[in-house]
């Protein structure tokens, strides 16, 4: 996963490299004479009414199309999102040669929304479904998007036969995430730590009031995604190799 990339501003003649979600082989590229922006209704009014005003207070909407330059493919992503002015160096030959103002431009919504990170095939769907809605809330919403990795991780400890309730006086009582996460058993130890940070990222979006922001989002998905590899994508390749052996066998290995 290329932070960078999702945590970024970008200009219309350098576009950040997105990759096309229903492909994710190539990239998306603005279409000619799609993007359209303008500037918001309070800004024209500080620029008509502000005797000292300044360039950066500019602020933008914007729409574009995107289509993704794998002709085989073919998808068509929308996008729109919010922008303004801001100081960008001029350099030559390394050099700093002058100080310019340019239009930038920051991404709130993708329709199809963008695969963040990707995870295995064998990521069981009530997880996987949570990532993407997580993804797709990503950029205009981060503290709902950290809460659906939330969602996602009690999901992933049911998954591994992690309780979720206790009985006491012939009621079910839910057990706290936290100690879901204590119960998990010492082959899967050395994840505690993931599950706890991932969780305390969870909790912040869910309900202390705290601001989240998106690098805190990719936070959890840089966890995340190692915690999926490790626990799905060995099991993948494991079962490719018992496969293997029993084609090879023709039988019983």
């Amino acid at each position: 996963m290329d932070r960078k990339i999702y945590s970024s501003s970008f200009t219309q003649s350098d576009v950040l490299s997105w990759q096309c979600p229903t492909c994710s082989k190539s990239l998306l590229e603005i279409r000619k004479d799609s993007f359209k922006s303008e500037q918001t209704g309070t800004s024209r009014k500080y620029y008509d009414e502000v005797a000292d005003w300044d360039p950066e207070w500019t602020r933008y909407v914007y729409s574009c199309l995107l289509d993704c330059t794998n002709r085989a493919c073919n998808e068509v992503v929308a996008s729109s999102g919010v922008g303004g002015v801001g100081i960008a160096p001029v350099f030559k030959q390394r050099v700093l040669q002058d100080i310019e103002y340019d239009d930038f431009f920051t991404p709130k919504y993708f329709s199809p929304h963008l695969k963040i990170f990707d995870f295995s095939s064998a990521t069981p769907k009530e997880i996987s479904v949570e990532l993407e809605t997580s993804f797709e809330l990503f950029f205009c919403d981060p503290p709902s998007a950290a809460n659906h990795v939330r969602i996602a991780i009690e999901n992933l400890l049911t998954h591994l036969g992690i309780k979720r309730f206790n009985i006491e006086n012939k009621k079910y009582k839910p057990v706290v995430l936290h100690n879901r996460i204590e119960l998990l058993p010492s082959k899967y130890g050395h994840l505690k730590d993931l599950f706890l940070a991932m969780k305390w990222l969870g909790n912040a979006g869910s309900h202390s009031g705290k601001t989240l922001t998106t690098d805190d989002v990719l936070d959890s998905y840089e966890i995340m995604e190692e915690v999926l590899r490790e626990l799905f994508e060995k099991k993948q390749k494991k079962i490719k190799t018992l496969a293997k052996k029993i084609n090879k066998k023709k039988g019983p290995k």
